[in-house]
């Protein structure tokens, strides 16, 4: 007689949190640095990245998520490298994944309520690659970091004011 069982191959996990931090402070560094751009072309997804200068409110805040993410996964990370992302009204991100890191976040700084959420599409289902479509809101404080290669997007800013976050690659500490 059979007895079925059902096997995961994979599952996605996001991990979410909410940081302290001088938000205020960093607003305004990362508002500083805003014609930094990491891209001039309108067209590509950098093009709402700006340098985010070192600093002890940064590292404090990317701290507290790397010492979140051992507790939660066992694993030793360090943070490769970061960056401002700054929304203007109407302005969102292009479906994209971030290659050559082992995972990816973004912790947010300023959220105007309609300025939008990070949206994660695995692609799973070639049926229907909307299937496991799933949006997670934007808060002051909270951060999500995803695997890498975890496609993603972000929905339009409909607010009068800049939606302003901080993105990050983490790498495996050997």
């Amino acid at each position: 007689m059979s007895h079925p069982k059902l096997n995961t191959i994979a599952a996605i996990e996001i991990m979410q949190g909410e940081v302290d931090g001088d938000f205020d402070s960093l607003e305004e560094i990362l508002l500083n640095n805003y014609s930094n751009r990491l891209s001039d072309n309108p067209t590509s997804s950098r093009y709402e990245d700006t340098n985010c200068p070192s600093s002890s409110i940064v590292d404090n805040i990317l701290n507290q998520i790397i010492n979140d993410f051992y507790d939660v996964t066992g694993e030793n990370v360090v943070v490769d490298n970061y960056w401002g992302h700054i929304h203007e009204k109407n302005m969102s991100t292009k479906l994209h994944d971030h290659p050559n890191c082992f995972a990816s976040g973004v912790v947010y700084i300023s959220v105007p309520k309609g300025s939008g959420s990070i949206v994660f599409k695995p692609n799973i289902d070639s049926s229907n690659k909307d299937r496991f479509l799933t949006s997670f809101p934007p808060k002051r404080g909270r951060y999500y970091v995803f695997p890498n290669y975890l496609d993603h997007y972000v929905t339009s800013n409909n607010s009068d004011e800049m939606r302003i976050s901080l993105s990050f690659n983490l790498l495996k500490k050997n």
